[in-house]
């Protein structure tokens, strides 16, 4: 395998993995987003049965608790795994190296010098690695307790 080759295995490899990761966190956002708005509404029918039907009241509350139990628990799952973020994230990410792919494929022939090869492979390796500084930023970021005062984190 010469190296454009290889340039243009490594970059499908990069594509096909953070298309599918950037797949699987939209379809968890979704999912998380989609079981807190249907336990909401879930939460709020069982409220008004409440009122409808008093004598079942005690039996509703135990369900709206647990509901809204349920509820905590999804939102704390989506703050945890950050879903949004990630599939924002690697979404971006994925579009960078189908942009360099394209340039690759049109620029790029059998006959590229290898210095010309070598280029757009550093260029891919920059993408990748300013996308984990990014993450790595974003992650210490948020972890880190911010001084309201000054809205930076604090050391």
């Amino acid at each position: 395998m010469n190296k454009r080759d290889y340039l243009l295995h490594q970059l499908e490899d990069k594509i096909n993995s953070f298309r599918d990761d950037s797949n699987k966190h939209k379809i968890l956002y979704r999912n998380l987003r989609y079981s807190v708005f249907i336990l909401t509404a879930f939460s709020t029918l069982l409220a008004g049965l409440a009122l409808k039907f008093p004598e079942y009241t005690t039996s509703i509350n135990v369900l709206i608790v647990l509901v809204s139990t349920s509820i905590g628990v999804v939102t704390s799952i989506e703050g945890i795994r950050k879903p949004a973020e990630l599939w924002i994230h690697e979404r971006t990410t994925y579009y960078a190296l189908m942009d360099l792919k394209r340039e690759v494929e049109f620029k790029l022939d059998d006959n590229s010098p290898i210095e010309m090869i070598e280029k757009y492979f550093f260029k891919m390796q920059e993408i990748l690695g300013a996308s984990g500084e990014k993450w790595t930023r974003h992650i210490a970021r948020v972890q880190q307790p911010h001084n309201a005062e000054t809205d930076t984190p604090s050391p």
